[in-house]
């Protein structure tokens, strides 16, 4: 979705809707203030570039999730938690939940933005899926991280090409197919890239290419995630045992097989939900379409994966 407006206080209430409630200062001439806003939700993440047009400042009392800033040109500084950082082409920014609100004392007003604001059941379930157990939330993000070399270039590049699709409604990332390898990239991708308490863990979970049988029981389920399935059936599809199947997943992908399927599912219904309207489906149908046969049971775990309800985004 795509918004322009030259009103402070409708550029409030967007931001509000899709981010934060926050103060808006204009610094710079009003004449040139203008905000542009171009948003995608993908999974846990929403994506949008963000510009003013003029120099402001800005407050955010209240961060509730993870959010990482990386701008296409200008800069950017904040300070949270007595820490300043200056967001630049250079260099990310990196916001965490535990650690308080966000000033922005200064935003150049050639500052474009790309701004991916991150659910913390999201980042944390992704990164337990390459861990392969659980993990102690938060997770301690630096206030920042390099653009210019390895993993954060490489992850800067994937969210630009994401950002460069965001204005292209017919295009594919749009699709569900997509998308959900998109978010899930650009976690893994922040994992990487970022400092943080399990990092040295996870770099040491770097594993071969995962192997046929392996390979082809994820080529199944993502043919079809909303047909009845088991594990046997899988086994079979793959041309292994059960046990075979269980111990490659666990080795090669972090979790068991019917819980790769139920994240998948889980994935698919949200995208579902949150291109439809009430008039087009219900939290039901598509929970039921996506092979979930018990509403409670879907409805919790899409609120322990997205922060909301099935309801919630089926209304948005």
């Amino acid at each position: 979705m795509s918004f322009v407006t030259r009103s402070v206080d409708e550029s409030r209430e967007l931001v509000a809707e899709y981010f934060y409630a926050v103060a808006i200062d204009v610094r710079g001439p009003a004449d040139t203030f203008a905000l542009g806003l171009d948003v995608l939700q993908l999974g846990p993440v929403t994506l949008a570039e963000i510009q003013f047009g003029a120099e402001i400042a800005v407050e955010i009392d209240r961060m509730t999730t993870y959010h990482m800033d990386l701008p296409l040109s200008g800069f950017a500084e904040t300070v949270q938690g007595g820490r300043l950082v200056t967001a630049t082409p250079q260099t990310g920014g990196l916001y965490r939940p535990d650690a308080g609100g966000v000033t922005a004392p200064r935003i150049s007003g050639d500052c474009r933005l790309l701004s991916a604001k991150i659910e913390p059941a999201g980042l944390e379930a992704e990164l337990e899926s390459l861990l392969g157990h659980p993990v102690r939330a938060p997770l301690r993000l630096p206030r920042s991280f390099d653009l210019t070399s390895g993993p954060g270039r490489s992850l800067y590049r994937l969210v630009r090409l994401a950002g460069a699709e965001l204005h292209d409604e017919g295009g594919l990332i749009f699709h569900p197919m997509i998308a959900g390898r998109l978010w899930h990239g650009i976690l893994t991708g922040l994992l990487l890239a970022a400092d943080h308490q399990y990092r040295e863990e996870l770099a040491r979970q770097a594993v071969p290419s995962r192997p046929r049988h392996v390979k082809r029981a994820i080529d199944v389920m993502e043919a079809d995630p909303g047909r009845p399935i088991t594990v046997h059936d899988l086994a079979r599809e793959a041309g292994v045992g059960v046990r075979s199947l269980q111990e490659g997943f666990h080795r090669h992908v972090g979790v068991s097989p019917m819980t790769y399927l139920r994240r998948l599912r889980l994935a698919r219904a949200h995208e579902e939900l949150r291109v439809a309207s009430r008039g087009q489906a219900t939290v039901a149908s598509v929970a039921s379409r996506w092979g979930f046969v018990h509403l409670g049971r879907f409805a919790a775990a899409y609120r322990r994966a997205y922060g909301v309800s099935p309801a919630q985004t089926l209304d948005r």
